[in-house]
């Protein structure tokens, strides 16, 4: 039985970071939603507080709203995908990364699900075990509703949540796990009819007799496209468990029939474009989810490199701070658990003192004693538990700090920063700075042709190289929006050098771009990127209202970058010439003419950085 509010906040948390990281903002996101206005000024600061619990209906309408703001067909999928590399599970994040390794993480999937919802029950029905035939780790999932939840209603958090299983190998370095949806215990025709997923494709299901049939979208002829099986009962762990083994209506008896759960396999895949509606082998109408999910091995070669990796100074601290925070907890439970033993035995003294008061006269002042001695105990708990609060407060405050700094800059920036008590951009002020502006050519071309799966890979890895280059030169990567990349040099930290090191980020990127090619290539795609650089006088800072502030850079100057990044083809690197002039002395580069740029007199002299091969 599930409560009225059922949804944690932390996923709307998870939806508006992964909208806010594809837009720039998640405007509009909550508008005209009910919160308990009572006690948060505004719906983002309700709905943003992953301590609050909001309706399943609320969390479809926001996630629905989310898909439609982005525009993007496998919106569900990737934005469960995108908690690992956004980091955006809240609290939780911390306890993830005290785990050994992905089979730890899948094993720990029932208590991640417990603090994420309360519509349905997650088990591991197999460990994750290594298959020497497939070199590969495979675990076996069950994933059931609560009885009061229509599952049909609970569509879109289906994908959803395949994509934050999925992820789970990431944050080891692995790529992402493969998924294969055994059983759903969805109503092809409740869901293929209603479901507003599947509205654009009027496929008008039905059943004839033994077979579900469709209105093909393709062609728009009436076709076969599955039929009804009887699922077995397996036994595993000592349970009888439906797997995905079924048995031909024909096959069984009429009194076998009524031992076997009745369920409709697909039996061919339907397309519409590149998106597949109904796959072959899936099996509907069952009594749960079952997700079939293998992933690489954690070896002891990836075991060893993890223990020997350099630790960043600020992970350390991080740790050694959450570290503390369970130590104190653990205390505390330690003594309320001591107080709940003294009022216990303080009752029996009562008790007694009741039935031999006669018999014992100085039982009244032993139970005094005693009864001043619990008084002591619990108002050295009331100081305990006050000045935990404060220690506590004081090391979330910290991490909260830390976290914000490591979204824009490399750690041993953000450390620097943090050690010194400075803030990410208080006021916002006027610097020479130079910016850079990166994007994938062609890249809309490649969400039509790939699979999800595919290109999340391909871009997951991308990122992570172009992040790491540009730590390497302490720029501060302030935006990442969908495959474009924003980028500027000269603050927090002043640098004189901002122009150099712009320079030298580009054409390592680039560099690394060649060497990524190969990949792209193996998956019939050819990878190229544009970059554009400006030097000038802008604007850098938190800029915004209370409710809502972003550490960004603005100006004429930042809109020179853009538009040269825009007319950079894929391997160039477009400069102005307030860049080149401070960087001529190391590259070579040849001028290609001038542009005009809106807001700005003068035309733009622009040259092309020749980088080595």
């Amino acid at each position: 039985m599930s409560r009225v509010e059922c949804i944690s906040n932390r996923n709307i948390r998870i939806i508006s970071a992964y909208v806010n990281s594809k837009l720039g903002h998640c405007n509009g996101l909550f508008d005209g939603l009910p919160f308990p206005k009572e006690r948060f000024p505004s719906c983002e600061d309700f709905f943003l507080n992953e301590d609050e619990w909001t309706t399943h209906q609320n969390f479809v309408r926001i996630f629905r709203r989310g898909k439609e703001m982005t525009r993007e067909p496998y919106f569900y999928f990737y934005c469960g995908a995108s908690t690992a590399p956004l980091r955006s599970w809240g609290r939780l994040d911390h306890f993830s990364r005290l785990f050994a390794g992905p089979s730890d993480g899948f094993r720990r999937l029932p208590f991640f699900n417990k603090n994420f919802a309360d519509t349905k029950d997650l088990d591991v029905i197999i460990p994750p075990t290594y298959s020497k035939n497939s070199r590969k780790i495979r675990t076996v999932l069950r994933i059931q509703h609560h009885d009061d939840i229509d599952v049909h209603e609970d569509f879109v958090g289906d994908p959803y949540s395949r994509g934050m299983i999925s992820i789970i190998p990431s944050l080891w370095g692995l790529r992402p796990a493969t998924i294969r949806q055994i059983l759903n215990p969805y109503d092809p025709e409740i869901l293929l009819n209603e479901e507003p997923e599947f509205a654009p494709f009027k496929l008008d299901a039905a059943m004839d007799g033994e077979f579900l049939t469709i209105r093909d979208p393709m062609d728009f002829s009436r076709r076969k496209v599955g039929r009804r099986v009887l699922l077995c009962l397996e036994q595993m762990n000592g349970q009888e468990i439906c797997l995905g083994r079924y048995r031909e209506l024909r096959e069984a008896g009429g009194s076998e029939q009524g031992d076997l759960q009745d369920c409709l396999l697909i039996t061919e895949t339907v397309r519409a474009g590149n998106r597949i509606l109904l796959k072959a082998g899936e099996i509907f109408k069952a009594p749960y989810f079952i997700l079939d999910v293998t992933y690489d091995r954690f070896s002891f070669k990836n075991r060893v490199s993890q223990l020997f990796r350099p630790r960043k100074e600020p992970e350390e601290t991080e740790k050694g701070l959450i570290e503390s925070v369970n130590r104190l907890r653990e205390t505390i439970r330690a003594r309320n658990k001591a107080y709940n033993e003294l009022e216990r035995v303080n009752a029996e003294l009562l008790d007694s003192k009741k039935r031999v008061d006669e018999y014992a006269k100085t039982l009244e002042q032993k139970v005094e004693e005693r009864t001043a001695e619990l008084r002591n105990a619990k108002e050295e708990l009331v100081l305990f538990n006050r000045n935990l609060e404060a220690k506590v407060n004081a090391q979330v405050e910290e991490l909260r700090n830390l976290d914000e700094l490591r979204r824009y800059l490399s750690p041993r920036i953000a450390e620097k920063i943090l050690s010194t008590g400075g803030l990410l951009g208080a006021e916002p002020q006027r610097k020479l700075m130079t910016v850079l502006f990166a994007d994938i050519r062609n890249f809309s071309s490649f969400t039509e042709t790939l699979e999800p799966e595919e290109l999340f890979q391909l871009l997951h890895k991308y990122l992570s190289e172009m992040t790491r280059i540009i730590h390497q030169y302490e720029g501060t990567l302030n935006k990442i929006i969908g495959d474009g990349m924003l980028v500027f040099f000269g603050d927090p930290i002043p640098m004189a050098d901002h122009a150099e090191r712009a320079v030298h980020t580009a054409m390592d990127m680039q560099g690394k771009v060649a060497e990524l090619r190969g990949d792209w290539r193996r998956y019939g795609q050819e990878l190229g990127i544009g970059i554009g650089i400006n030097t000038g006088y802008m604007t850098v800072g938190n800029i915004g209202s209370d409710l809502h502030k972003d550490y960004t850079v603005i100006g004429n100057q930042v809109n020179v970058a853009s538009r040269l990044e825009s007319l950079a083809k894929p391997g160039q690197i477009l400069v102005s010439e307030r860049t080149f002039s401070r960087v001529s002395n190391f590259v070579e580069a040849e001028k290609v003419g001038e542009i005009r740029v809106k807001g700005i007199y003068y035309p733009i002299i622009t040259y092309n950085v020749k980088v080595p091969l």
